[in-house]
């Protein structure tokens, strides 16, 4: 049954597509401020913590695609109400976890399921909302998973200052909870109308070439770009990679219609999506370190002080659907882009004494941008997926997630690097020993000044001028290359949405198959 009119109960469901988003949002930086507890708590070493940390994202990367592909295939609504219960299981396993080897595998879970709500949610604006109210519904939903990615580390110092590790965790639960009964209660189940059958070794591969291409990139700055871990798996992501294109040119079965990046919205709006998600997950890396490492300020207030970033992302995503409208995709793509290229450089010149109102200032800048540019990137995605909404946000959104994993490791070991060297040159006449440990981190440096009694002013006052000009050559460089893709926006993304290929375009309620 094709159902042609507007579903009545749609911004009730956006409301509950928007509690899902954003607690993935908010769970992707909400641990950080709770990893030391947790350290003395399981009695976790350092790569222990690493991996508590980068299950998640593997996880996140791998099962991205393949949540995609199934809800199109075996229906929406079954699939990410499976993926939210999966999400409250693994949260409760987690708070419940005794040992640092039951968390990361708590964690893993945690991933894959979060993995499933984020594709899927764009997949049902997609199907529920037509062409006149799905960019507003769109801007709302990014805008949700957004401003959860700030409110992590606020949320998270609040509830370590008063309660156990554990907390962080179980903040997810009623939330959650709420969303699945809701879920069950109000979004109606659909799926492709012509769903192909499952390719299950293209899967594999996919998911295999993902992961590996991740973890490469996540244990580069530990082991070395040069060493066999890391050239092993980058290697191994390659040769899977090309046995994927290869299956998929010989499969008629093929996962996602490689036509899609023939559509130049498609593949322009998730360049820019790409473009964004680099910019926002290395600031989200990088300031906080600012802020608790040279500026001394504790979890929570770190997590204040990133407001700022929250609020501006906030003002821009819920204009960006009136200003699409108002003077298209392209402009407003550009317009946010250029706001978040300001941003990064007046970032780039933060300095270790600056006062709070610089850094509040490009923080604005920054989350104005994000969601001037998100927000109609996304929309431009949404809109021209078609039947298989599923596997298509899934692409987009697994490129996003790859591309700012890669990010924060690339620019993470640039930032380790900048800073290591710069404080060796800023710090002469302190003890060597002092100065390699001060090295490793801006957080150790401060915790190497604490022993040194009244020397340890001159290395704290090193380690801060290290830090900023580490995190100036960081910016600088998301500041290029957001700027590259403003380029190519201009150049490649059209205008407004316009006919395609096999018919124009479709509203999307149109689209949805009603099984129920």
């Amino acid at each position: 049954m094709m159902e042609n009119r507007p579903d009545p109960a749609r911004w009730w469901m956006l409301i509950v597509l928007c509690l899902a988003v954003l607690v993935v949002g908010l769970d992707i930086t909400i641990l950080n401020v709770a990893l030391p507890t947790i350290s003395g708590a399981l009695d976790a070493d350092t790569g222990q913590l690493q991996w508590i940390v980068d299950s998640y994202t593997l996880a996140f990367a791998g099962v991205m695609l393949p949540a995609g592909v199934l809800g199109d295939r075996y229906g929406r609504k079954k699939v990410l109400l499976l993926g939210l219960a999966a999400f409250t299981v693994a949260s409760m396993w987690s708070a419940l976890s005794r040992s640092a080897g039951e968390l990361i595998a708590a964690r893993t879970l945690l991933g894959a399921g979060a993995a499933v709500v984020l594709p899927l949610t764009l997949a049902f604006v997609a199907d529920t909302f037509d062409d006149r109210e799905r960019p507003k519904a769109i801007a709302i939903i990014t805008t949700a998973f957004a401003g959860g990615l700030p409110l992590g580390p606020i949320l998270g110092g609040l509830l370590i200052e008063h309660f156990d590790w554990g907390s962080v965790f179980w903040i997810n639960v009623p939330v959650v909870g709420v969303a699945v009964v809701a879920g069950l209660l109000l979004l109606r189940e659909s799926r492709s109308a012509a769903p192909p059958p499952v390719d299950v070794v293209g899967l594999v591969l996919a998911i295999g070439s993902v992961v590996a291409l991740v973890w490469g990139f996540i244990t580069a700055p530990e082991h070395g770009w040069g060493s066999p871990v890391t050239v092993g798996l980058l290697a191994g992501s390659v040769a899977l990679l090309a046995g994927f294109f290869l299956w998929e040119v010989r499969t008629g079965d093929r996962i996602v219609d490689p036509g899609l990046f023939r559509r130049p919205r498609f593949t322009w709006g998730t360049v820019a999506a790409v473009v964004v998600s680099v910019a926002l997950f290395a600031v989200l890396f990088v300031v906080p370190q600012f802020l608790q490492g040279v500026s001394r300020y504790n979890a929570f207030d770190t997590g204040l002080r990133l407001v700022p970033l929250m609020g501006g992302l906030m003002v821009t995503g819920a204009l960006a659907g009136f200003v699409d409208r108002w003077i298209g995709t392209k402009a407003t793509v550009v317009a946010g882009l250029a706001l978040l290229t300001g941003g990064l450089v007046l970032l780039s010149r933060v300095e270790a004494d600056s006062g709070y109102g610089v850094l509040a200032t490009a923080l604005a800048l920054c989350g104005l941008g994000v969601g001037a540019a998100m927000a109609p990137a996304m929309d431009a995605v949404t809109a021209e997926v078609g039947d298989e909404s599923g596997a298509g946000a899934a692409v987009a959104n697994t490129l996003r997630q790859v591309g700012g994993a890669l990010a924060v490791a690339v620019l993470g070991s640039m930032l380790s690097t900048v800073y290591g060297n710069r404080l060796a040159d800023n710090a002469p006449g302190l003890p060597p020993q002092a100065v390699e440990t001060a090295s490793d981190s801006v957080m150790g440096a401060g915790a190497v000044a604490d022993r040194l009694g009244p020397a340890g002013q001159a290395l704290r006052t090193a380690a801060g001028d290290a830090f900023a000009q580490a995190m100036s050559a960081v910016m600088v460089s998301c500041a290029v290359v957001v700027v590259i893709g403003a380029l190519l926006c201009g150049f490649y993304l059209p205008a407004r949405a316009g006919s395609r290929s096999g018919g124009g375009v479709r509203p999307a309620a149109e689209t949805l198959v009603d099984v129920e």
